[in-house]
């Protein structure tokens, strides 16, 4: 099985300790998914800054493979800020300047390539939008991120993104099943097969357009819920994948539940470490 995470990529800076990890949604996710034992590849833009190359190490370390992705002459690499207390993070700002790199831009090339994986997630911080649909059309399974911000959960936007999407993941504030069944029924009128939430520390919803599945978490104390969201996804898609998923099959409870179990173990793990896969950047 082949796993393609098409995105962003980042350095994620914890101000209050002076601290930087490698991050974005796509490396975290090719990192977690690597850890699952699948053949993981990251494809997207770098700079060629000192960045950069921790990015690149990084991935090497963990056995992610990133032929494919260009490296941009004079190009730099964004830097997310955060504050990091007891565990929970607050974004503070990023900071891309003019020379930030940018998301990657997909021709015959990559196209092809991406042809080659079983499953590809991207997500709304790629920045990719107008790219999108392009990917899903390919025979691939297709899983898209949303993140927690509103600007993302617009009619608008779902129109630009929902094509051929397999799954679409949100973070939200705990919401009751009701709620979620309206919130979910844009989406699966746009052709989206599953719709995920996940809901901090309290539960996650799964809604497969027939039945929505409600799964409590199991709490931890946790050190850094950096990467949280991303562990779980990997484990999640790559379980799922596993149990047999294809491009436009909507999986049942059953299995749904296996997978839940194992992204909620994961990303529990994941919560006991440093940054998006427990990797930090040498000073």
């Amino acid at each position: 099985m082949k796993l393609i995470a098409l995105g962003d990529n980042c350095i994620d800076y914890y101000q209050n300790t002076e601290e930087s990890f490698p991050g974005g949604n796509a490396i975290n996710v090719s990192v977690h998914a690597a850890h699952q034992g699948v053949e993981a590849e990251y494809l997207g833009a770098f700079g060629e800054d000192g960045f950069a190359k921790s990015l690149k190490t990084s991935l090497r370390k963990n056995k992610v493979g990133f032929a494919h992705c260009p490296t941009i002459p004079g190009k730099t690499t964004k830097v997310c800020n955060y504050q990091v207390v007891n565990g929970e993070r607050s974004f503070i700002g990023v900071l891309t300047g003019d020379t930030w790199v940018g998301p990657i831009q997909l021709d015959r090339r990559e196209i092809s390539y991406l042809k080659t994986a079983d499953i590809i997630v991207s997500s709304c911080n790629a920045k990719m939008a107008e790219q999108i649909a392009a990917v899903e059309k390919l025979p691939s399974v297709f899983v898209y991120d949303f993140g927690e911000k509103d600007k993302y959960q617009t009619r608008e936007y779902y129109d630009l993104v929902c094509h051929e999407m397999d799954l679409a993941m949100f973070s939200l504030s705990p919401i009751s099943e009701k709620e979620f069944e309206d919130f979910c029924a844009p989406l699966h009128e746009r052709g989206v097969v599953h719709v995920l939430a996940t809901m901090g520390s309290e539960w996650q919803l799964i809604s497969n357009g027939v039945k929505i599945l409600k799964m409590y978490t199991h709490k931890v104390d946790a050190y850094d819920t950096m990467g949280a969201g991303d562990s779980f996804l990997a484990a999640f898609s790559c379980e799922l994948m596993r149990l047999g998923w294809k491009k436009g099959k909507r999986m049942p409870e059953e299995l749904l539940k296996r997978a839940i179990v194992l992204g909620q173990s994961i990303s529990a793990q994941n919560c006991m470490n440093q940054g998006g896969f427990g990797t930090k950047i040498q000073s």
